[in-house]
């Protein structure tokens, strides 16, 4: 009796074994074959590869409001912001203290000061530049100008303001909208795609 069940038992371990060898798993399919035809179908249903993945810069845009629909209230004074210089890729940080037709501004301290005159070729003017202004996160389209004039608050170094003219904004003597500057913040809205690269290189992603 003992000897039938073992090798019953055997007989058993012979078959699975058997068939396992011509059935191996998951199915009788050769490894070649399914690398052939089915490798790519099983990534992207299983380990989504092909899925589009959102960047953390695609929510970045270059607004451009009107001076003073938007962003004479928006662009606080007293608040540090940063400036980047598109034709240099520098940047620099200001606060506003006037202006009613812009923003009158001043770099923040000397060191600032001296990035600002570097990317005018170390000698004020007033020719206009595109920028990209940063405040709380969000870019506005922008111009400014590269000579100091006028009232000084801060011991910068710089000896006077610069201004910052942003869509439809006007200037304080003639008070007439610039077409220089607008056609800096003009070309400062268009150009996205350069912010971006400019933030991959600079900025840290977390920060966005």
């Amino acid at each position: 009796m003992n000897s039938k069940i073992v090798s019953v038992v055997f007989i058993i371990l012979f078959i699975s074994l058997f068939v396992g060898c011509i059935f191996p798993y998951p199915n009788f399919l050769s490894s070649s074959f399914i690398y052939a035809n089915d490798q790519q179908v099983i990534n992207d249903k299983y380990e989504d590869e092909n899925h589009n993945v959102e960047s953390p810069y695609d929510s970045i845009e270059v607004l451009s409001y009107d001076w003073f629909e938007f962003m004479d209230k928006h662009f606080t004074k007293y608040v540090t912001i940063r400036v980047i210089d598109i034709y240099s890729q520098r940047e620099y940080f200001v606060q506003r203290f006037g202006g009613y037709n812009h923003a009158d501004v001043q770099t923040i301290d000397k060191a600032n000061t001296a990035i600002f005159k570097e990317i005018y070729g170390g000698e004020w003017s007033w020719v206009r530049r595109p920028v990209w202004v940063e405040i709380d996160g969000q870019f506005f389209a922008g111009s400014t100008n590269g000579m100091p004039h006028g009232f000084s608050i801060l011991d910068n170094g710089e000896g006077g303001h610069t201004c910052i003219h942003f869509l439809n904004s006007k200037t304080h003597g003639t008070k007439r909208v610039d077409e220089q500057h607008q056609a800096c913040v003009k070309y400062a809205s268009e150009n996205k795609a350069l912010l971006i690269e400019y933030l991959k290189e600079h900025d840290s992603l977390q920060k966005y």
